[in-house]
């Protein structure tokens, strides 16, 4: 018995050593892809010595001689900060996943690779300017010198059991191409619902359900746009399909989605320098983005000389994967961006002949082009795909009626990508940069611009499509030639905005402007106006701004917009009628309910119950009401998504609740109170489960979830790479945009040439790495709205970079 219990501990012994050595190892390995932050390092590239001085957050200052040495520093810094982060951007919009994650990632990568966008990327590459790809082939060699120069890889790829891939030139559009996947709609989902909805009801229904204005509006030409009245006729009664075509597809299942409101965009906007304390204009921006670890952008300095030998600094945020800075500060000028939601591609209705094998073109009927791609799975045997393509873009699937479908997208022009932006960094004046926005290839973005004689101006910067004629709307056909694209838009038919009489400038992803600037720009699912209308009215509340007072309205989170939610419900729903009519236990809870909605200045604060049960009051009422809908169209189509038409959909919910027309009712509730009563039990229910109402607050439900991407499949890891949990105010309908895994990607203020008094931070950090000294630094200050310098701090370790 002795000598089996002495074996057993030797067994253990020896098992416990493996185990310590075998962690040892592991931690050495993760330890040694920090990256390299003090010394000197001799890598290829450089036609002179680089400088890199990081400050204690880790926000480099790099100096170097000419533009293409720092596009090699900058490639550098990048790549040993943030690769995992580069190599997922370029694998999602090439539709690579699979070969990373494996069999998890295929249908993903699947709909992509509809784009072929790695072939695409490689068409941009051969016809850059020289300049610009002197730029990229510049940054491609740092990337490649920083991943050379980590002693070990990346420790996602240890964990992964892979090997990292090099760098190639074309990462880099496709990087921007991903930004593109993120920004628009890639699959003509909402044009399809539209198509889906004209086609199925009447001109009346569909006007109603898709209005072109409402009172939240709040553009900078004060240009307003009425919506269509109740309908005669409701959803419910009218129909022009088979019921033989509604019984082939899956029946709707109504699901309460409390995070719906998330809405990819941003806020920006700008003083100028008659109001500004200043002298110059000050420009604010806040880009909402979905949000994990790492963030999106790498916060950086730039110092150079230009071929003139001027001396360049420019300040902000650059996006690993590029060797530009995307937003900031050069002395002269600061921009900012905000999605643009403008008609940025056309679903197209092919006419084919019997068999399906052509489609019918001006020209004629033509044949499909084929093109083959190979998936690899991380694995597994690699999967092959046949990509269905027009002369105007991949067929994208088929609609209600069989027919088949294609899209025409900006993103598969040579239009998309440049890197032109590279030119900003140089730009003295808001016409300078006008000049340069409205020949950017990147998804169309409001850029706003404010320089230091105090002008202001807002444009767009991107490609523009210039249409035949007023199409876009809905899934038309181009057979007959009448509907199609006349290429760009000529950089001098951009519309503007410049210095305006009232000194001051917004957007929030709403529409900006309206007429003949509208026409130009389309409609592709704008924003309901109410953050842009709260910035408004806060810019014209006072007569002088600082950055703080800028800062302040990015931090707004008053709920003006569910102010009159709040009223309805108090006035309209919680009335003396249904109250004599209910149960005991309901009128209990009513009355709870009464007493929690008799808060005074409704905000979407951590410890506001109010703000929570009107929220999703709303939601739960909305979903009541839009179900019969819901149920007709996805019986009728299961491409149709409601969620595209969420924000519009205000507008005709507000004046049926009002209206209370009978024939809207259903056969699940005979009145309108029925309905009201509903969403409001709903709402009760699910945020009283094992809990009193009183402890539903808003910051319960709005506690952030910031994960590292490897998390998802190591949950053991999360405490070690993920944001800790916090209960944050802010919501969608306000200028304080804040989700759980959503929300400002970065807050920046900043007048040019006073940039020692600019704000800006952004969640997370700068580091990829958990075991970088500056991991998690600067989250804090993101998650509290501190005013965090916009410039770099204090040097705490300096990088030379030395040539071969």
């Amino acid at each position: 018995m002795k000598k089996v219990k002495k074996i057993l501990l030797s067994g253990f012994l020896v098992l416990l050593l493996i185990l310590s050595t075998f962690a040892t190892w592991i931690y050495s390995q993760v330890d040694s892809a920090l990256p390299v932050l003090s010394g000197k390092t001799t890598i290829m590239g450089l036609s002179a010595n680089a400088i890199i001085d990081r400050d204690i957050q880790g926000i480099p200052t790099i100096k170097t001689d000419s533009r293409a040495d720092l596009a090699v520093a900058t490639g550098f810094i990048h790549a040993q900060e943030r690769f995992f982060q580069m190599d997922l951007l370029r694998r999602n919009a090439a539709g690579e996943l699979a070969s990373l994650f494996g069999a998890m990632a295929v249908n993903y990568d699947k709909s992509i690779r509809l784009h072929r966008f790695r072939d695409r990327a490689v068409t941009i590459l051969n016809q850059l300017p020289k300049e610009q790809l002197a730029l990229v082939n510049a940054y491609t060699i740092g990337v490649n010198e920083g991943l050379r120069a980590l002693k070990a890889k990346p420790f996602e790829y240890l964990l992964l059991q892979q090997e990292p891939v090099a760098w190639r030139e074309e990462d880099s559009i496709l990087t921007i191409l991903s930004m593109y996947l993120d920004l628009q709609y890639k699959d003509g989902a909402r044009e399809r619902t539209l198509g889906l909805i004209q086609a199925n009801f009447s001109p009346a229904i569909y006007a109603f359900l898709n209005p072109k204005g409402s009172i939240w509006d709040a553009a900078i030409d004060n240009t307003q746009y009425s919506p269509a009245p109740l309908p005669k006729i409701s959803w419910q009664t009218q129909q022009n399909t088979s019921a033989q075509h509604m019984q082939t597809n899956p029946t709707y299942v109504a699901k309460t989605d409390y995070s719906s409101e998330d809405f990819p965009g941003s806020n920006n906007w700008a003083v100028a320098g008659e109001i500004s304390s200043t002298g110059s204009a000050i420009v604010a921006n806040d880009m909402h983005l979905g949000i994990r670890v790492p963030n999106t952008w790498f916060r950086a300095s730039f110092e150079y000389q230009d071929k003139n030998e001027q001396a360049i600094k420019v300040t902000g945020l650059t996006l690993p994967g590029t060797p530009l800075m995307v937003t900031g500060s050069n002395g002269n000028i600061a921009w900012g961006f905000t999605n643009s939601y403008g008609d940025w591609n056309d679903v197209i209705i092919l006419e084919t002949n019997d068999d399906n094998s052509q489609y019918l073109t001006p020209e004629g009927y033509k044949n499909f082009t084929y093109h083959k791609q190979m998936i690899a799975i991380k694995g597994e045997p690699s999967a092959e795909i046949t990509i269905k393509e027009t002369i105007w873009g991949p067929v994208i699937g088929q609609n209600e009626k069989q027919q088949l479908l294609a899209l025409r997208w900006v993103a598969h022009d040579i239009q998309a990508v440049n890197f032109y932006a590279q030119q900003l960094e140089k730009a003295k004046n808001i016409n300078e940069a006008f000049n340069i926005a409205n020949q950017l290839g990147i998804p169309a973005q409001n850029m706003m611009v404010g320089d230091k004689a105090g002008d202001i101006s807002w444009t767009i910067a991107g490609p523009i499509p210039k249409k035949s004629a007023d199409f876009g709307e809905v899934p038309t056909s181009w057979a007959d030639g009448k509907n199609h694209w006349q290429g760009y838009l000529p950089k001098s038919q951009y519309p503007n905005v410049k210095q305006p009489q009232q000194h001051r400038l917004w957007t929030a992803n709403s529409r900006v402007v309206g007429g003949k600037m509208l026409a130009k720009i389309g409609n592709g699912g704008y924003a309901l106006g109410a953050r842009s209308q709260q910035i408004r009215d806060n810019l014209f509340a006072k007569e002088i701004f600082d950055e703080k007072a800028l800062l302040s309205i990015a931090l707004d989170n008053k709920a003006k917009f569910l102010e009159r939610w709040q009223q309805f419900i108090l006035n309209n729903v919680l009335n003396q009628q249904p109250i004599q009519q209910t149960t005991n236990e309901h009128l209990t809870h009513w009355q709870e309910i009464k007493a929690v909605l008799s808060e005074e200045d409704l905000r979407a604060s951590t410890d506001s119950v109010a703000y929570r049960f009107v929220r999703n009051f709303r939601i739960n009422l909305r979903d009541e009401v839009f179900e019969a809908l819901n149920q007709q169209l996805t019986q009728l189509d299961k491409h149709y998504q409601f969620h595209t038409i969420r924000h519009q959909i205000e507008t005709p919910l507000w004046q049926l609740i009002h209206a209370q027309p009978k024939h809207f009712l259903n056969d699940k509730h005979k009145t309108w109170s029925e309905y009201f009563n509903a969403a409001l039990e709903k709402t009760y229910h699910d945020m009283t489960i094992n809990q009193p109402l009183s402890a539903a607050t808003w910051g319960q439900q709005n506690t952030t979830d910031i994960r590292h991407p490897i998390t998802n499949g190591v949950p053991l890891l999360s405490s070690w790479l993920n944001m800790p949990a916090t209960a944050l105010p802010g919501d969608s309908y306000m200028p304080l945009v804040q989700g759980k895994a959503f929300g400002a990607s970065e807050r920046m203020v900043v007048s040019p040439g006073h940039e020692e008094s600019g704000i800006l931070h952004m969640p997370t950090s700068q580091a990829g790495h958990p075991l970088s000294p500056y991991y998690r630094l600067g989250h804090k200050d993101w998650e509290q709205g501190k005013p965090s310098p916009f410039l770099p701090g204090k040097t705490k370790y300096t990088l030379t970079l030395l040539s071969y």
